[in-house]
């Protein structure tokens, strides 16, 4: 999996493509992280849209990083995500957004 990062309107956009799956999740964690502790970012876009497949075991840890988000007072917009990876990733309505497309991502978070 290939992670791409760039700040846009003050939201840190992660676009990923290829597969999800526990070694690129390593690869996720170990940015976010970074962001989180390290840069104090507390706006979050990831953007699913080219990403190929997200195993299973995989979404299970992608919901314990976005609690940790959430922890830090952040808020995440998930963009890409067919409707079977939202309902298996959850909702929480004040801190986590689904969006079709990345151009939606502005009309729910301004900075």
């Amino acid at each position: 999996m290939d992670i791409t990062t760039y700040v846009k309107k003050g939201i840190l956009i992660l676009n990923f493509s290829g597969v999800f799956d526990n070694n690129s999740y390593s690869k996720f964690n170990e940015e976010i992280d970074y962001l989180l502790y390290n840069q104090g970012m507390s706006f979050y876009a990831f953007n699913f849209k080219n990403v190929d497949k997200i195993e299973e075991d995989t979404l299970t840890k992608i919901q314990s990083k976005l609690i940790e988000i959430f922890l830090n007072c952040g808020q995440v917009i998930m963009c890409g995500l067919n409707k079977l990876y939202q309902e298996k990733i959850g909702k929480e309505k004040t801190r986590l957004y689904y969006v079709s497309d990345e151009r939606e991502i502005y009309n729910l978070i301004t900075i």
